[in-house]
């Protein structure tokens, strides 16, 4: 029995040692990437779902024993780390309530200012004193958020995290000065004017697809996530 879990360690350790390789070998190619777009790099989070689906979508097809959710955690920290190994560490304005969402998240890249305001938190965003802005997804808090991107029309929802559910995250928005790209299954935001002030409105679909027709009257865009 010693014998034989010596020899599952010991391929094991092979096994690491092939991983640890092909993880610098992606980190080359990354760097790569960001040298043909001329030293630009920024979190894409189309992009991303679009790769973890994939990723997933092999899972499923070969027949391999890994959850989805593992799939997600393991590449989410691999391009957490060619995040910052491209920007070096990126700066988040984050509410307290997000922090656990903004540390899975950003990982290796994170580096993170605490707020329990979202007003604040939006505002320096728009300053220019954080990269990104990351706020607690849940509806009892969708108007503040919508109140402060009225504020701020360059500012927009560019994500919804984890892409899959995570026990122990609870989802957050995560809200930068551009638009995300898309990912082949998404949600685009819309803000819309209520006597109340405004109420988010999601429509299946990237917002460059979405014809006027199918969006509520006087609707703004104000994000996308991948779903």
């Amino acid at each position: 029995m010693v014998d034989d879990l010596s020899q599952l360690r010991e391929s094991i350790d092979v096994l690491d040692d092939e991983i640890l390789k092909a993880l610098a070998q992606r980190m080359k190619l990354s760097d790569r990437v960001v040298a043909a777009k001329n030293g630009f790099a920024a979190f894409r989070p189309g992009r991303e779902a679009t790769l973890v689906r994939r990723l997933v979508a092999k899972v499923k097809a070969d027949g391999l024993d890994i959850a989805p959710d593992v799939v997600l955690c393991v590449w989410r920290q691999i391009m957490a780390a060619s995040l910052s190994r491209q920007g070096g560490l990126v700066t988040c304005g984050v509410h307290l309530d997000a922090m656990p969402a903004a540390a899975w998240h950003m990982g290796s890249a994170f580096s993170a200012f605490v707020d329990n305001d979202i007003a604040r938190l939006i505002e320096a965003l728009a300053a220019g004193q954080c990269r990104y802005a990351l706020v607690p997804a849940r509806e009892d808090n969708h108007r503040d958020l919508l109140a402060c991107l009225d504020q701020h029309h360059h500012l927009k929802i560019i994500a919804r995290t984890p892409l899959y559910s995570i026990r122990t995250v609870h989802p957050a928005f995560i809200v930068a000065d551009y638009l995300p790209d898309s990912s082949g299954d998404d949600i685009s935001l819309y803000a819309v004017r209520t006597h109340k002030g405004f109420d988010l409105v999601g429509v299946a679909g990237h917002h460059e697809l979405l014809t006027p027709s199918s969006l509520p009257d006087g609707a703004r865009l104000i994000g996308a996530y991948a779903r």
